[in-house]
């Protein structure tokens, strides 16, 4: 039989089957809004986990293969390679950096100083640890430069620049190839794969190493990212421009030695050209043969031998120039080849 609907007592009736399925309804909708809610918390949390497994199998940068087949002391670079400016553009750089900066993990640090160069710095005291950017994810402060004798560009500055943006500005200006400057950050403090607990905001006051002579504290007026890249290219052409100042000059011979110590031993070169004199003025040591077969310490100074293993490892002989830029993909397939043949 059919229910009847039941009366109250003042007589209106109340059809408690509709009522019911009502309730029904209510508690069907909350249970979905529950496993909805439960799912999305699920996934979030599912994909986060996934997204730290992901980041943690992703290896850190390295270096690709160096070599130094071919290095010559008297010649580490050709004029032309040496100032041909604009070899890459802003962009470019940036995604060299980028590339090469693949996996990189951000170090940590209990401030992040003003004198790192860094447009925005954390100075949250309530925090133990900051962050250390990589130099993919860097932003800088670049000052505005006037031109001068050594520099015939006006390098315009700006804030929140990215490197590459830097490194373009301080190129034109100075008419360095942003390669050479490149190189210098990796040869210097490695700025272009260090990682992790490696990177720390040292390597940026001091990026290019300049103001920084052996056995002595580096001037902090020149401390911050910009502010290197600007006064080493700067530095490369008051090389050019007065040599007579310099211990290195090109086609005079000169005693060099293998470390900063005088039992490491000296030779005696003549440098071919210009930039190679320059490079010897920034970094005043030759290869050793210690320094050739890949060692490293006080009378093995691989400074001159670095810059040249890793132009030629990124960006072909810095002696012939017109080298392609070496990609990371383009090394996984050159390596899958030679594997392949073997």
């Amino acid at each position: 039989m059919p229910c009847e609907p039941k009366s109250s007592d003042n007589g209106k009736v109340i059809n408690t089957a509709r009522k019911y399925r009502l309730r029904r309804l209510a508690a069907l909708l909350i249970m979905v809004v529950l496993v909805a809610v439960i799912t999305l918390v699920v996934n979030l949390i599912y994909g986060f986990i996934r997204q730290e497994e992901s980041a943690d199998s992703i290896p850190e940068p390295t270096m690709p293969p160096v070599s130094a087949q071919g290095f010559n002391a008297t010649d580490l670079i050709s004029e032309t390679e040496f100032t041909r400016w604009d070899s890459l553009s802003a962009s470019q750089i940036q995604d060299f950096i980028k590339d090469w900066g693949y996996g990189c993990r951000t170090g940590k640090a209990k401030a992040m100083p003003e004198s790192t160069g860094m447009t925005q710095v954390n100075d949250d005291r309530k925090k133990q640890e900051v962050e250390v950017p990589c130099l993919k994810d860097f932003r800088a402060s670049l000052p505005p430069h006037d031109p001068d004798r050594f520099c015939p560009q006006a390098v315009p500055g700006g804030d929140n620049l990215n490197a590459g943006e830097v490194i373009a500005q301080v190129s034109r200006s100075c008419q360095i190839n942003p390669k050479a400057i490149l190189v210098t950050l990796q040869k210097e403090q490695g700025l272009i794969t260090v990682s992790s607990s490696r990177l720390t905001p040292r390597r940026y006051e001091i990026a290019m190493g300049y103001g920084c002579p052996d056995h002595t504290q580096c001037d902090p007026q020149f401390y911050g990212f910009g502010t290197q890249v600007y006064y080493a290219a700067r530095q490369w052409r008051r090389y050019q421009v007065d040599p007579g100042l310099y211990d290195v000059q090109a086609g005079k011979p000169v005693t060099l030695g293998y470390g900063p110590d005088a039992r490491c031993g000296s030779k005696e070169i003549v440098p071919k050209n210009w930039p190679t004199a320059a490079l010897y003025n920034y970094t005043p040591y030759l290869a050793s043969a210690d320094a050739l077969a890949g060692l490293s310490d006080d009378c093995a100074q691989p400074g001159n031998l670095n810059f040249y293993q890793f132009y030629k490892a990124w960006f072909g002989d810095p002696r012939q120039g017109g080298g392609e830029v070496l990609t990371r993909k383009a090394l996984a397939q050159r390596q899958a080849q030679q594997k392949a043949k073997q």
